[in-house]
């Protein structure tokens, strides 16, 4: 591994754990140093893995989706890009450490295991593909945060109802503006995955690539269950505590289909 490419393999955990710490220091206990610290560590973190990822690409010739240590340290940047958009746009930063858990746990993980995986299937170099591969990892990103906000209205609905308001009831956005939340980045995301559907619908009968693929087959149910959820959200009462259900359920099966499922296929998508 190159000397560059080894330092920013551990500079990238390192700064994914001094954000998510300074993000957990806030929400937690109101310390001044990391309210005024967290988001520059953000947009540093964001920095340090562009980089990361760039000297990946540079090294191995193909964008780092190939394995799946790979493709989680792509998820893990992917959901914090996405976080950031959110954050900057709503002005919501309560939720910032429960997101940022999650892409330091994929990057972790990744940055342990990851490896090189040797010759690649050249179809990995074309520009359709690197459309279809990005759009479907903000997607992706988007659904995961849908399901850490789902996951986050439960808890808050369940102090509610039992009449304990702790420090998540505090702490974290009501239940209206959460769940609006949720519906936003399932309406982000889902507006991703079909973008990535069609430019996957292009490319693929270009290539050899069977239409039996694990993931191609998760990401096509992956878009199914959310654009049936979309449509027919009021028909299926797809509200309150039932949507939050529904999106954690849904963010669990898109969690699998991007990385158990690459277990079953030596490459993605080749």
């Amino acid at each position: 591994m190159d000397v560059s490419l080894y330092i920013f393999s551990i500079a990238v955990p390192l700064a994914y754990t001094s954000a998510t710490l300074s993000y957990g220091a806030d929400f937690f206990w109101r310390l001044g140093w990391a309210t005024a610290i967290k988001r520059p560590l953000l947009f540093l973190t964001a920095i340090l893995h562009l980089v990361y990822l760039h000297l990946l690409v540079a090294q191995n010739g193909y964008p780092p989706i190939v394995s799946v240590f790979q493709l989680m340290s792509t998820i893990a940047f992917t959901l914090l890009i996405t976080y950031l958009f959110i954050e900057l746009s709503t002005g919501v930063i309560e939720t910032g450490f429960f997101v940022l858990s999650v892409a330091l746990l994929f990057q972790v993980i990744s940055s342990w295991f990851i490896e090189d995986v040797g010759a690649v299937n050249e179809n990995l170099k074309n520009p359709i593909l690197s459309l279809h591969i990005i759009s479907a990892l903000l997607g992706y990103s988007a659904i995961a945060i849908a399901g850490i906000y789902s996951l986050l209205y439960l808890l808050l609905l369940k102090q509610i109802q039992a009449n304990r308001y702790g420090l998540l009831f505090e702490r974290l956005p009501n239940l209206e503006l959460f769940e609006k939340m949720s519906y936003n980045a399932v309406m982000f995301g889902f507006f991703f995955l079909t973008v990535a559907f069609i430019a996957g619908a292009i490319w693929i009968p270009k290539t050899t690539i069977s239409l039996v693929d694990f993931k191609l087959i998760g990401t096509i149910l992956v878009w199914a269950i959310y654009g049936i959820g979309l449509l027919f959200r009021e028909r299926l009462a797809l509200q309150g505590k039932r949507m939050a259900v529904m999106l954690i359920s849904g963010f669990l099966f898109a969690f699998l289909s991007m990385t158990v499922l690459n277990f079953f296929s030596a490459r993605f998508h080749s």
